[in-house]
């Protein structure tokens, strides 16, 4: 008996096709929730006072590729990967990131946090007048911009295993003016804030000496790199120095810069508002990246955006490619042999308890594995003579001849159409193959159901 399907051909596929996309937009969202960008940080993405969201604009109107990581502990390859860590970030995720960059992976640009900024309520845009006071307390003071922030304090990181020889000095506001921004190659320009200004000095832990690029105009430095024996021409240029590449001693193959700007006002929001600034600091950002370097990439991770990996873009990056090749390659082939199987599906009789079904299949299948089905054939024929001789009313101790001579004159009878019993149940017992015991066997059952009807109207 065939089983027709619950879902044809076609149904089935769109049930597959349904379940795998919605189990590819599971691992999509499961690693794509990500912290808010514009929360006022200081970060690539942050558009508060301390943010640098100005200068990622800036770059990327002039058609340079800007990007973000959010990835913890992302190394990545070769490009600039600018770092804008918080003043309380673990000093062993940047000092890892810094070794692994400059031994050949890339330039950094490392900036140094320095204002704390809270979340506007509402706009410092609006007029105070007292006119706008009233409407104020009448309908609630116009709420500020997402993400500006104000000034509430400053202060300098401690990052205690990071750097140890490089010194980091901070301006009070009642220290001396520093006299605004001067480059090494004759620029200069105003700072925001001419008194709290950061500034630094030293050297490398092998002992790498900070080359100036930007010093204020009292001579502290507020953003360098190291003379560590890289060949370096295009911050060699902006500092105004001679070649720094040192060719004498022997220094790793393939260092790469780190910049160090220790003065956050250079890049950040507040001081890209100056046009001298925004330049100065667009030029610093490319000489950072040198010749060859196409992407810019501003961490977040380091500014507490950090989020792991898309699971989707995991599972089709190494180590794992290779196991989800695989597993797309057993459920294609498991779809393919579920369409293309050999025929109808067959089913028991429904009058039959599925434990018996199961148990008549079980025994079939072993008989067949050990190749012993030839055994079954003739206990299948008495078995049958057996139960016809009951159906029917025949004398049970007669000779088998006799009893298969008298099943036959009822076949002549009820079913003219069939083959006589004995014979064959003789070609049952002398059947060898599994095919011919098959056919036999089929063609006792059809006699027995043909006769099964006669037995029930009384025999003979």
């Amino acid at each position: 008996m065939s089983n027709p399907a619950a879902f044809g051909a076609r149904g089935t596929f769109a049930l597959v096709a349904t379940g795998f996309v919605a189990f590819l937009a599971l691992l999509f969202w499961i690693g794509t929730g990500e912290a808010p960008a514009n929360d006022g940080g200081a970060h690539g993405l942050g558009k508060g006072i301390a943010g640098y969201a100005a200068l990622v604009a800036m770059l990327a109107a002039d058609g340079h590729d800007v990007g973000f990581n959010r990835v913890p502990r992302h190394v990545g390859g070769d490009e600039l990967l600018v770092l804008t860590p918080l003043e309380f970030t673990e000093t062993k995720d940047i000092a890892a990131l810094i070794r692994s960059r400059r031994a050949g992976r890339g330039p950094t640009v490392l900036v140094l946090p320095k204002w704390r900024t809270a979340l506007l309520d509402s706009d410092p845009r609006q007029p105070q007048g007292s006119d706008n006071r009233v409407w104020a307390g009448v309908f609630g003071a116009p709420r500020a911009p997402s993400g500006w922030t104000t000034i509430v304090g400053a202060s300098l990181p401690h990052w205690p295993g990071l750097l140890d020889r490089v010194g980091v000095a901070l301006g009070q506001p009642n220290s001396a003016a520093a006299h605004g921004w001067h480059s090494g190659d004759g620029a200069s320009g105003p700072l925001p804030d001419d008194h709290v200004v950061v500034s630094g000095g030293g050297s490398d832990d092998a002992g790498a000496p900070l080359v100036p690029l930007v010093r204020s105009g009292d001579g502290r430095i507020l953003a360098g790199y190291f003379a560590d024996g890289g060949s370096y021409p295009a911050l060699d240029a902006m500092a105004g120095v001679d070649p720094t590449g040192d060719t004498t001693e022997k220094r790793p193959a393939g260092l790469k810069p780190l910049v160090i700007v220790f003065e956050p006002d250079l890049l950040n929001n507040r001081g890209l508002a100056n046009a001298a600034t925004a330049e100065l600091a667009r030029r610093l950002v490319l000489a950072s990246a040198g010749r060859g370097v196409q992407r810019i990439v501003f961490d977040l991770s380091l500014a507490g955006l950090g989020a792991p990996r898309n699971l989707l873009t995991l599972a089709f990056s190494a180590p794992f490619l290779a196991a989800t090749i695989c597993l797309i390659l057993a459920m294609a082939g498991t779809i393919w042999r579920g369409f293309v199987r050999f025929g109808q599906p067959l089913v028991g009789d429904p009058t039959l308890p599925a434990g018996k079904v199961a148990l008549v299949a079980g025994g079939a299948a072993l008989l067949l594995r050990a190749r012993r089905h030839h055994l079954i054939a003739g206990p299948y024929a008495d078995a049958t003579r057996e139960r016809l001789t009951v159906a029917l009313g025949l004398p049970r101790q007669r000779p088998v001849a006799e009893t298969d001579a008298a099943i036959a004159r009822i076949q002549h009878s009820v079913a003219p159409d069939t083959v006589p019993f004995g014979e064959v149940a003789a070609k049952l017992t002398a059947a060898k193959g599994a095919a011919a015991i098959t056919a036999q066997a089929a063609e006792l059952h059809r006699i027995e159901q043909a006769l099964g009807h006669a037995g029930r109207r009384g025999g003979s």
